[in-house]
Order: structure tokens, then C-alpha cells, then sequence
């Protein structure tokens, strides 16, 4: 095989497999804030009506602290999981930093940088 053939199909695998690995996983640290709730409930963006998370269900937003009405919106979701923009200050977070809810139990799992 001609050598600029291989060094062509090198560069070729080369730009379709570097872009996979530069794709960024974010890091999830625990949610240590003692002021989190159980449970986040389910929002309603033209009323006060909350509801229950479902198992198996999409993330929703917005998201609220069902003990002061606090309300967190949906910034990016897969599935089960969402990360969620908290008002700056809110459970010791500033704007830096997302908060990860389990779509299903409204649970939250960790915080991470955006």
C-alpha cells in the first residue's frame, strides 16, 4: 500500500475517533447542603400547582422545594437524570455550579460545574 494512502487513512480515523475523546463527562460531587430538601415536587410555570415526581418519567421543569417554594430550572437532562439551574446562593451554590436531580424520586444526587 502506498505510504500517503496509509498516512490518509490515518488522518481519516483520526478525526472521526478525537472527537469522542475530547467529549467532556462531567464530574458529579456529592450534594452536602444541609439545607436540601427530602424531595423536589413538580412545577407548574403558570400556577402555584405542584406534583409528585413519577418513576420512569421525563425531567420536567420547573422543579420546586416544596417547603419555600423555591424553583429550579431544567439546563440539560438524560435519561432519569437532570441538571438543574439553582437561584445564585441556593443550597450553597453559586452560578457556577448545576444541580443533579433524579427525575424520578425528585431526589437530588450531586452538583456539578457547568
Amino acid at each position: 500500500m502506498p505510504r500517503s494512502l496509509s498516512r490518509a487513512r490515518a488522518l481519516c480515523v483520526a478525526f472521526l475517533v478525537l472527537p469522542a475523546g475530547c467529549a467532556t463527562e462531567r464530574t458529579v460531587l456529592p450534594a452536602t447542603s444541609p439545607d436540601l430538601p427530602d424531595h423536589f415536587v413538580v412545577g407548574a410555570f403558570d400556577s402555584a400547582e405542584t406534583t409528585e415526581p413519577a418513576p420512569g418519567s421525563a425531567c420536567r421543569s420547573p422543579l420546586v422545594d416544596p417547603r419555600d417554594g423555591t424553583r429550579l430550572i431544567l439546563f440539560e437532562s438524560t435519561p432519569g437524570r437532570g441538571l438543574y439551574e439553582v437561584p445564585d446562593g441556593r443550597y450553597g451554590l453559586d452560578d457556577d455550579y448545576l444541580l443533579q436531580v433524579d427525575c424520578g424520586t425528585g431526589r437530588a444526587l450531586g452538583i456539578v460545574r457547568r
